[in-house]
């Protein structure tokens, strides 16, 4: 219905749908929330098929649970006052959240437009975000400037995801520029933790960005006998249920 029309009221879905105005205002917080509709004064309004943040969003929303559970995962190796890398991912974006709530004084460099303005809700946090040209699709910067930007910074720690893992070589991307960005911070931390769910791991994409090698843990939420098998000893597999 909202497809057919630019706005439906409250009052016109209680009448077209025939349930209650808490069930109607439930499942409009959850349509905005995922970037279906956009909630207003009095009801719901159509919105632009496809602008930037709700591509995001609709990424945050596919496999949502084990993201959440990842992004838990990776806070017990944050610490307050702490320097660390944060690429732009849906999966990393879970964890700058939790970041946000849960730890203090936090040194950032980031990649990602949506984590930087996360992380500054918490003004304890220093954040810098990488310069350059803006990648709708996922609301990143790229470019030759951010990859300059990203070779001259140095960190401690680096969370980064990726498009795909396959354990026998390391992480993937399909976009050149963000492999180089992600590839110029591990260079320059200290140790690299990666954040991904299971329904990437032991494929392959483009880019081969990571090496295994350079990883010091890979937090994920399934198949970890498998990873346990391949991986280096010196990579930690940290999961939980």
């Amino acid at each position: 219905m909202v497809d057919e029309k630019d706005f439906l009221s409250i009052e016109d879905m209680k009448k077209l749908l025939n349930v209650s105005e808490i069930t109607i205002r439930r499942d409009m917080r959850e349509l905005n929330d995922r970037a279906l509709v956009q909630k207003v004064y009095g009801g719901i309004k159509k919105i632009d098929s496809n602008p930037p943040e709700a591509q995001f969003a609709q990424r945050r929303m596919s496999h949502a649970n084990e993201k959440a559970l990842i992004a838990k995962l990776a806070l017990e190796f944050v610490e307050d006052g702490d320097t660390i890398f944060i690429d732009a991912s849906s999966t990393t974006f879970e964890f700058a959240k939790m970041c946000r709530e849960k730890r203090n004084n936090l040194h950032v460099v980031t990649s990602s437009l949506v984590t930087a303005l996360e992380l500054i809700k918490n003004t304890t946090n220093t954040v810098n975000i990488i310069g350059g040209m803006i990648r709708t699709d996922n609301m990143s910067v790229i470019g030759a400037t951010a990859e300059n930007m990203a070779e001259n910074l140095n960190v401690e720690k680096a969370f980064i995801s990726c498009r795909t893992f396959e354990p026998n070589e390391g992480t993937f991307e399909t976009n050149p520029s963000e492999s180089v960005i992600k590839k110029a911070m591990v260079e320059n931390s200290n140790k690299v933790y990666l954040l991904v769910d299971s329904s990437k791991l032991f494929k392959k994409s483009t880019f081969l960005t990571v090496p295994v090698d350079k990883i010091n843990a890979v937090i994920t939420d399934g198949r970890v006998d498998e990873l346990i098998k391949i991986l280096p000893e010196k990579v930690k597999v940290v999961h939980g249920v």
